[in-house]
């Protein structure tokens, strides 16, 4: 088991449960070539003693006027909530970004790197994002969404009335040649694979449960409106009416952190 501690803008203290030497450390947490080239590392972590790492390049925190919700924090991730409408990082518009006020968090209680998402949620959708605090972990977290062993899943109310209790969706999802703002279920697409939950019908609206076994671009809006129930305010898969924000939220992700590698799960409770 390996712990962090944070000491300055400029090195990590590591403590090891056993003596391990400076590739096995790197092999453990999944540390890149890339990141490796910014640290200095003792030739061994001595067992049950804080080592320093030493830490150069690494990006501090900026301010800015409001801070995001933290779900859960730990010495080298932490979970936020995205409100709907604001990205989770920059694309170059100088929009509002939750990474931004991830690291407005951080700035004001002191923490000396600038936080990085791990992956995205659409800017409609609302919901927990995680982000890495600590530079050279981040291909740690980053691992996890690609061999996609992160489990997540969500709240969403849709258009219709289910008549079933369960329902597995698996269709692959490709872009659609028409519009490059959405994704279509095509034959030829990635495999996607979404198993929904019925909670509760009522006025001719169904709230589901949905887990994400894969993760593509729009995964969850696509296969609910593709299986007959289009998410309530969808501005592109859903042809009703808007009056609100998109009603899907990410409740639930179950990874896991690099402090003392173990097994962390956050929830929240329904809010749409």
């Amino acid at each position: 088991m390996i712990t962090f501690k944070t000491k300055d803008d400029t090195a990590v203290l590591v403590r090891s449960t056993d003596d391990i030497d400076a590739r096995e450390f790197c092999a453990r947490l999944g540390i890149s070539k890339s990141a490796r080239k910014d640290l200095q590392l003792p030739e061994r972590l001595k067992k049950n003693q804080w080592n320093t790492i030493g830490i150069q390049n690494a990006e501090q925190p900026g301010y800015c006027a409001e801070p995001a919700e933290i779900v859960y924090e730990d010495e080298t991730c932490l979970v936020a909530y995205k409100p709907p409408g604001i990205l989770v990082h920059g694309d170059g518009s100088g929009a509002p970004t939750l990474e931004e006020r991830v690291n407005a968090h951080l700035c004001t209680s002191g923490f000396p790197f600038r936080a990085r998402a791990c992956h995205r949620l659409d800017v409609e959708t609302c919901g927990l994002v995680l982000f890495c605090k600590i530079p050279f972990l981040q291909n740690f977290y980053d691992e996890q969404f690609r061999t996609q062993s992160v489990f997540k899943e969500y709240y969403l109310l849709v258009d219709g009335t289910a008549g079933w209790k369960t329902k597995t969706v698996d269709a692959p999802i490709g872009r659609d040649r028409h519009n490059a703002k959405k994704m279509i279920v095509f034959p030829k697409g990635k495999e996607a694979r979404t198993i929904f939950t019925n909670l509760s019908c009522e006025s001719g609206r169904t709230l589901l449960k949905a887990r994400l076994i894969h993760g593509r671009r729009h995964q969850i809006r696509v296969h609910s409106a593709w299986s007959g129930f289009p998410i309530v305010n969808d501005p592109l898969y859903s042809k009703a009416e808007k009056t609100g924000p998109l009603a899907l939220e990410c409740f639930h992700l179950g990874f896991v952190s690099a402090q003392e590698q173990k097994k962390t799960d956050v929830q929240i409770g329904l809010t749409l």
